[in-house]
């Protein structure tokens, strides 16, 4: 049984990482949430930096967004829904398994099957993530090309 202080978070983007002359916002919520925006010149930019003929670089790329912004407050999450911003088993399995290594660097214990991709429209996620990306509320910060390296393992 999972300790009081931890909890289920819903994860969502707006603006789909691709859009690549777009900014995108990732919003992690449930009571409480937190959001970080992804400037375009930062996405074109790690895009390049990775090495091609992997998996397409939106899904590192998502899954390193993710864990960036759930890091602060990782210590308390215990489940993790990932909205169906990409659909299909490739992507679905590519996101989940970047993401799992990513959490574990921090949390070793942490489980594969608490991450699953699912629906989270009508969440504070979702409507925070609109909201953000429409510039109707602040994001908490900005994720640096800086952090993605490293996340990342690349150099620019």
């Amino acid at each position: 049984m999972p300790s009081p202080e931890q909890y289920s978070v819903f994860v969502d983007l707006s603006a789909k990482i691709e859009a690549w002359d777009s900014l995108s916002v990732v919003v992690v919520a449930n009571g409480h949430a937190y959001a970080l925006c992804l400037p375009a010149h930062v996405k074109t930019a790690i895009r390049n930096a990775l090495p091609a003929g992997q998996e397409p670089p939106q899904f590192a790329i998502f899954a390193a967004a993710i864990y960036l912004t759930m890091r602060p407050h990782l210590a308390q999450i215990k489940r993790v829904r990932v909205d169906m911003d990409y659909s299909g088993i490739v992507a679905e399995r590519a996101i989940r398994r970047r993401l799992l290594e990513l959490v574990r660097r921090d949390m070793p214990q942490f489980k594969g099957s608490n991450i699953r991709i699912e629906t989270v429209a009508g969440t504070r996620a979702d409507t925070m993530a609109r909201k953000c990306y429409r510039g109707k509320q602040a994001t908490d910060g900005e994720i640096t090309l800086a952090q993605l390296e490293d996340v990342l393992g690349v150099k620019g």
